[in-house]
């Protein structure tokens, strides 16, 4: 057995796979939020019932404060198991990565990139993060990545403006598809809403005029982000595929990798 983790900006989430089982990527991974004051005691009691790993395989986009709290746990648990780190790499057995310094890239993005490629290698994609941040990486067929933007999320554009003006309020407001909102609350909801939507949108039009006709998201705001995509994705024949597990499909995929 293995223990997949991903320690991510605002949750910890985590699957146990066999070696002799293939992938489900659409099973959803348990999660933590680890800014909860009590997460490392939720994480031990979640993990006291797991039988002992022969390995875990980690991505962390966290603190190393937060990553060392957890490999410390981990030995606690299972006592001295292999535990390997995802790290991105420019190239791999199906994928070629387009960032000039690779170690810039979050292992969480890198690792739901390699995911992606288990999925729909064959033909031009999307690898959307709905997140903490927003995240938006192109790649054409047969695994060249064309390259990605990292946008800030509805969350973080509402604590924003909320933390930098004198009234806008943090939290409340409807989204307004059809009329433009005409009071403040839906003004905010709509418009964050309507900029991670222009974010995906305007990807494709500067970077891959040849739309991708794979769009996979994944991540705490997928669904919604979904939502307001869907009327693109069906005027240009395009596939929407939420992914719950990506990131620990893609820490799966490098496992393989990893003589064990």
């Amino acid at each position: 057995m293995m223990l997949l983790i991903d320690i991510g900006n605002s949750r910890i989430k985590w699957l146990i796979q066999s070696e002799q089982q293939p992938f489900d990527p659409n099973t959803a991974p348990f999660a933590i939020t680890h800014h909860d004051a009590d997460w490392l005691a939720q994480l031990s009691h979640a993990w006291s019932n797991v039988t002992r790993p022969k390995a875990c395989f980690i991505s962390n986009v966290a603190s190393s404060a937060r990553l060392e709290q957890v490999q410390q746990l981990i030995h606690t648990l299972f006592g001295n198991i292999n535990s390997h780190m995802i790290r991105p790499q420019k190239h791999t057995a199906h994928f070629t990565l387009a960032y000039d310094e690779v170690q810039q890239m979050g292992a969480d993005r890198f690792a739901q990139l390699l995911g992606a490629q288990a999925i729909c290698s064959e033909r031009n994609h999307l690898v959307i993060s709905a997140g903490t941040a927003t995240t938006i990486d192109g790649v054409l067929a047969h695994g060249q990545h064309v390259g990605g933007v990292i946008a800030p999320s509805i969350d973080l554009m509402r604590t924003s403006l909320h933390q930098h003006t004198a009234r806008l309020p943090l939290n409340g407001g409807d989204f307004s598809p059809h009329n433009a909102p005409r009071n403040t609350l839906d003004a905010l909801a709509s418009g964050a809403r309507l900029a991670r939507q222009g974010a995906v949108l305007s990807f494709m039009s500067h970077y891959m005029p040849d739309a991708p006709t794979h769009w996979l998201l994944c991540g705490g705001g997928a669904e919604l982000l979904a939502e307001d995509l869907a009327t693109w994705a069906e005027q240009h024949s395009a596939t929407i595929q939420i992914v719950p597990s990506l990131c620990l499909l893609g820490v799966w995929q490098f496992s393989q990798s990893i003589d064990f």
